[in-house]
């Protein structure tokens, strides 16, 4: 099938703006992203069969985009070996760099982690919010899935003084529209809790170093 021809067919047109509106989504988002159109439009959904060989014959033999010399995409890719594609995209869409966020992940290494020496908060269930939202950050970057245990979730809150074990189903309860989950299953950010903790990176590596604002991490101790 010559390249050509596809170009001027308009139904092998929206298949290549779907697959590339989908291909960097999660399974799960495809599915909703696909759902929410077919419902839109009072469609019926059949199997991929045939219609998805077509997409990968279109992908492999649609002419590749020449690269731009000038991209800011091109600089500082040795800074952003171990980040997720998909996290690199986050960042260049928010215009956060790899130095910038060295101060609060660890970058470069085979897991990357939250290593802030302090989170936003002037209490405890405050700073809690705050460690969700970033150990949420901290997974997107090295795997692409803003997911995290439950074990991963007390140990960092133990670490910036954020555990109140008394009340801590009862915080991630209240924190669930931006960090959805359970004990036993883990915890995920929502497309709320990734906007939220956006704006919570942004705000932490935007402020000063001597900023009071933000609580000392405590020493690290055993859970």
């Amino acid at each position: 099938m010559a390249s050509d021809v596809l170009d001027k067919d308009p139904e092998f047109e929206a298949i290549r703006k779907v697959y590339s509106a989908l291909k960097d989504l999660d399974g799960a988002a495809q599915n909703r992203v696909l759902d929410y159109v077919i419902n839109k439009l009072n469609l019926t959904r059949e199997g991929a069969g045939a219609g998805g060989r077509e997409i990968e014959e279109i992908r492999e033999e649609a002419p590749a985009k020449p690269p731009n010399l000038h991209s800011t995409e091109r600089q500082g890719d040795d800074d952003l070996d171990g980040i997720s594609p998909v996290a690199q995209k986050w960042m260049r869409r928010n215009s956060f760099t790899a130095p910038a966020l060295f101060s609060l992940f660890s970058l470069g290494v085979d897991e990357i982690d939250l290593v802030a020496k302090a989170v936003p908060g002037k209490n405890k269930k405050e700073r809690m919010h705050s460690v969700g939202l970033l150990k949420g950050i901290a997974s997107y970057l090295g795997s692409g899935a803003a997911r995290f245990t439950h074990e991963q979730m007390k140990e960092a809150c133990l670490h910036y003084d954020a555990y109140d074990a008394a009340n801590f189903a009862a915080h991630m309860k209240s924190f669930s529209a931006e960090v959805a989950g359970s004990k036993e299953n883990g915890y995920t950010l929502t497309a709320r809790g990734l906007t939220a903790a956006t704006d919570l990176v942004r705000q932490v590596i935007s402020a000063v170093p001597a900023n009071k604002a933000l609580q000392p991490a405590a020493k690290k101790r055993d859970s």
